[in-house]
């Protein structure tokens, strides 16, 4: 449960940040996109709080494992406009890395003092 909630509170940190380092930042909606788990529902709820204090709203697509990769990959691939945000699997990350996908939060996170400890 510990582990769970940590990492739905990086995600929410990631959700922060990203809208301060990317183009998606002055959207009425963002997308993010995950697979479909019990994570995923957390994030919902944790997204109630980054709306209230942004006034940007949060919409969800959530995919089952067995289709994940195969829908999101192509997303990323196709530079799709559905997902403003994609919560990659561990294994997606070298390939999307090499391929620019991933958006660098350090230097933000330090100056916001944003600690994942």
């Amino acid at each position: 449960m510990k582990s769970t909630l940590k990492l739905a509170l990086g995600l929410a940190s990631a959700m922060f940040a990203s809208t301060a380092v990317s183009n998606v930042a002055h959207a009425e909606d963002l997308t993010l996109c995950w697979a479909a788990w019990d994570p995923a529902n957390a994030l919902v709820e944790l997204s109630k709080d980054f709306t209230k204090e942004t006034g940007i709203g949060m919409k969800f697509e959530f995919v089952p494992w067995t289709n994940y990769a195969d829908r999101f990959l192509n997303e990323l691939n196709s530079h799709g406009k559905l997902c403003d945000l994609i919560i990659g699997d561990s294994q997606w990350i070298g390939g999307a890395a090499e391929n620019g996908h991933y958006v660098k939060l350090n230097d933000f996170f330090d100056k916001e003092k944003i600690s994942m400890d």
